[in-house]
């Protein structure tokens, strides 16, 4: 808040007199005008700040706490003459209005209009426990553009949970490039030798090493755009140490004859090095040069965790569907498979590959075990005769604009009882025909078919609603998702290192890497589900989509660890952990949810929580926080558990909602390697 108050207000002796801020919501933003703009005299505070609630992106998923409590908002407008901004978040005291600093500030930025559901996420930053300064880098700002960041804080210390910083916007620091030879910073930006605006030259070879002076254990790297010759012509070379192939380094990853994209969308590539350093070399021959590559890095003390592949079993029968897609409050019978029998699998994807899910089952237009093969140059299979389309599926094409019958189907089809009020999955859409034929005309195609009670379909096909769409409606194919056409909701993925196909669907601006799949139903009712996807012209270039995790209606229940391990440790209870219930969507009536406690750990005797023993959101958006901590006992009592669930009775019994299992422990892991010692 500037300072901009009366003498009144100058004198009141505590904090907690202020009044909530203007700019408590966005629609009380304080706009700061045409950027850079830092100003030095003016301290700005969240003091008496409340939630705020934008709808869809309103908690970013890089804060720490779950919730957006405390939060204040600004704006500002870029100008004509630079593209690429930083927005600094400094702590610092008010000694005017007797204001301590923020502790622990976190920001998130985002575009489109302020109003419910017409913000953006585009990017978040928080900090580590007692850090107090935060920035955020944005690229390719448009000129004359008004762009939106809030504020908070994470801390639940004692001491206090808001304060006074300072903001500055100022032109984005400049970008290394890969000619330079290298840096020492913990974090940066990189390109080619030309820049982000340039191409590189022929007949280069350079090497850039990123030796960062901080403490850390691992140098993540991930390119954003990246546009070289073919491979074996000009390529990019990552390796852990510090130097291209001599003593000491070893080849982690490697790109050629990628996509530049507009520089739209995502791109799924990134290594880690763990030795303390990281070496990029770039090598180009005397033929074609292009656009190049830019990428960022970023050291963090936590270990480095590489990227695996994904693992797809083929031989998939009914029982297999439902154990991979079932959620635990949902029943499944699956009434229909047909598809050929390479093209059906389900799938396996851990935290550490980038696919985004973690078990699914995946409906393909050729080979599924194909898709787990990264290193898969195309797949291109054809897995059936001329009358193996889909009748919806052609009716669909002509709805779509684009009247070609479907090949290579794969259907699948569920019921579905619903004991709840909707139903939702996560899906990812991919393809091989991207990049290269998105606008050639062979526009492979999908649809989720839903039918039931309450559900006004289109009577060309029984009545059945097709929800594979972006929020806004669209329907999502090749021409219609792209590294052009609504490319917040494109990946590219020719260098993936955990799934095959070149391009991959995610959501909005890859926050999160599954779309989300979602039809409101009346309770106590069973609902039909019909998964579809075909090959359109020819049946070359396979397509495929992965879905998990079909469920009922209900709140997001997590926990946030402030110490940096996922799980309670008694010896660690300087500042508890909390309990988040959030909701996805705003809701136009009160819903009330039964809360659970549970578990091999006692409460109050081995854990601290404070917990309701039911949970009522109002009308709009709400979220709730309860802290959570260890009891330090002193008594070895090995690993014990702690199970929060949520339920709720929609009209047919009670039904588990959600459930979250904490870990209680003595003592923390740890695992103490020595590479030197002979046994």
């Amino acid at each position: 808040m500037k300072h901009f108050f009366s003498i009144a207000a100058i004198l009141l002796t505590s904090v907690s007199l202020f009044a909530q801020p203007a700019n408590d919501d966005c629609s009380g933003i304080i706009n700061l005008g045409p950027a850079p703009v830092c100003p030095t005299d003016i301290l700005y505070n969240n003091v008496g700040a409340t939630a705020s609630n934008i709808g869809a992106d309103n908690i970013p998923p890089c804060w720490v706490g779950g919730n957006t409590n405390r939060d204040v908002w600004f704006s500002f407008t870029a100008v004509d003459t630079i593209l690429d901004y930083r927005i600094t978040v400094t702590a610092c005291p008010d000694p005017v209005l007797g204001i301590d600093p923020i502790l622990n500030p976190q920001i998130a930025v985002y575009r489109g209009d302020c109003e419910f559901n017409g913000l953006s996420l585009m990017k978040c930053a928080t900090t580590s426990n007692g850090e107090g300064e935060v920035y955020v880098d944005l690229e390719g700002l448009s000129a004359n553009a008004t762009y939106f960041f809030k504020i908070n804080d994470w801390s639940a210390s004692a001491a206090g949970n808001d304060g006074a910083f300072k903001l500055c916007v100022s032109k984005r620091p400049p970008i290394f490039t890969v000619d330079e030879g290298g840096s020492t910073l913990c974090s940066g930006t990189l390109s080619d030798s030309g820049g982000p605006d340039g191409d590189y030259s022929n007949n280069e070879d350079f090497t850039y090493t990123i030796c960062p002076d901080q403490p850390h254990n691992c140098i993540n790297f991930s390119l954003e755009y990246y546009n070289v010759e073919a491979l074996g012509s000009d390529e990019i070379f990552f390796y852990d140490g510090p130097n291209a192939g001599g003593p000491g380094s070893n080849l982690i990853g490697a790109v050629s004859g990628g996509s530049f994209a507009n520089n739209y969308g995502g791109v799924c590539y990134s290594v880690a090095a763990q030795s303390g350093c990281l070496t990029i070399q770039f090598n180009s021959d005397g033929n074609t040069t292009f656009e190049g590559f830019l990428g960022h890095w970023e050291c963090t003390t936590e270990p480095c965790v590489d990227i695996n592949e994904i693992t797809v079993e083929t031989d998939t029968d009914p029982n297999d569907i439902i154990q991979n897609v079932v959620s635990g409050q949902t029943n499944i019978t699956v009434t229909n498979i047909n598809c050929d029998k390479d093209a059906l699998g389900t799938f396996q994807a851990g935290p550490d590959t980038d696919l985004g899910m973690s078990k699914g089952i995946l409906l393909t237009s050729g080979s599924a075990a194909e898709v787990a093969n990264p290193g898969a140059f195309q797949i291109d299979n054809q897995v059936g005769g001329p009358d193996d389309g889909d009748a919806d599926l052609d009716y669909l094409s002509t709805v779509f604009g684009q009247p070609l019958e479907s090949n290579d189907a794969c259907i699948v089809e569920l019921d579905v009882f619903a004991a709840t009020d909707k139903i939702t999955f996560e899906y990812i859409f991919g393809s091989d025909e991207y990049p290269e034929w998105v606008d050639g005309g062979f526009n492979d195609i999908f649809a989720f078919l839903v039918s039931g009670p309450g559900i006004t379909g289109d009577p060309n096909i029984a009545n059945q609603e097709n929800i594979a769409t972006l929020p806004d409606g669209t329907f999502i194919q090749i021409l219609s998702v792209n590294e052009a056409t609504n490319w917040q909701y494109y990946r590219d993925n020719q260098a993936g290192q955990s799934v095959a196909y070149d391009g991959l669907t995610s959501d909005s601006l890859g926050v999160k890497k599954s779309l989300t799949a979602s039809i409101n139903t009346i309770p106590c009712n069973t609902y039909h589900l019909k998964f579809a996807i075909a090959d359109r012209v020819d049946a070359a270039y396979d397509s495929g989509v992965f879905i998990s995790d079909i469920k009922g209606g209900a709140p997001n229940l997590g926990v946030s660890y402030q110490s940096g391990i996922d799980y309670l440790l008694e010896a660690c209870v300087v500042m508890p952990d909390n309990i988040n219930i959030s909701l996805d969507a705003p809701i136009s009536q009160p819903e009330s949810y039964d809360i659970i406690v549970s578990g091999t750990a006692t409460m109050g005797v081995d854990y601290n929580l404070t917990i309701p023993g039911a949970v009522t959101f109002q009308t709009g958006y709400e979220e709730f926080s309860y802290p959570i901590s260890a009891i330090a006992d002193l008594i070895p009592e090995g690993t014990e558990t702690i199970v929060v669930q949520l339920a709720r009775d929609f009209g047919c019994g009670t039904t588990i909602l959600t459930t979250l299992t904490v870990q209680l422990k003595d003592m923390l892991d740890v695992q103490i390697f020595n590479d030197e010692l002979d046994t």
